[in-house]
């Protein structure tokens, strides 16, 4: 994968697929790039992760037994405090329909396998560096209404 501009050891990637060599390519990749790696099974397994560990990325195939990838994304946005959670798609589904039905789901990115490595490597970083940037746009829009609803109280206060 590439040279990294942050500091990967304090993100967690969860990996989610059914093919067990999969996982390990993936986490061996990730963990070289110095990202703590979580795996799940299937969707299920993937779901109760995020409950219990907010990951900052979800690697997660469609083609899973049971509960597929797009189903799982769907179920992973409804969860409190999961719907930011960037999902990267990773799928053998080359086809514009499963490409268009996982944005839809909520996806925010899509890979396809054979898994290209160093355009992985970069697709999460820019997937964490966005999703670093969006809570810091929430957090900035969150101060501003603060500031701004103590300055309307400090004027209402200074009329009477």
């Amino acid at each position: 994968m590439g040279t990294n501009l942050i500091q990967n050891d304090a993100f967690l990637i969860l990996v989610v697929d059914n093919d067990k060599s999969m996982r390990m390519l993936l986490r061996l990749a990730l963990e070289q790039e110095g990202y703590q790696v979580a795996e799940a099974s299937d969707g299920e397994s993937c779901l109760a992760a995020c409950q219990r560990r907010q990951p900052d990325v979800v690697l997660l195939d469609a083609l899973m037994p049971l509960m597929d990838g797009f189903t799982c994304c769907a179920q992973l946005k409804k969860l409190p405090g999961s719907e930011c959670t960037p999902v990267l798609m990773i799928t053998v589904l080359d086809d514009p329909d499963s490409v268009e039905r996982a944005f839809e789901v909520g996806a925010l990115d899509y890979i396809t396998k054979p898994i290209h490595w160093t355009v992985l490597g970069h697709r999460v970083r820019y997937l964490i560096q966005q999703s670093q940037l969006d809570r810091q746009l929430t957090q900035a829009n969150r101060e501003v209404e603060r500031l701004a609803s103590l300055v309307a109280q400090y004027e209402r206060k200074n009329r009477q």
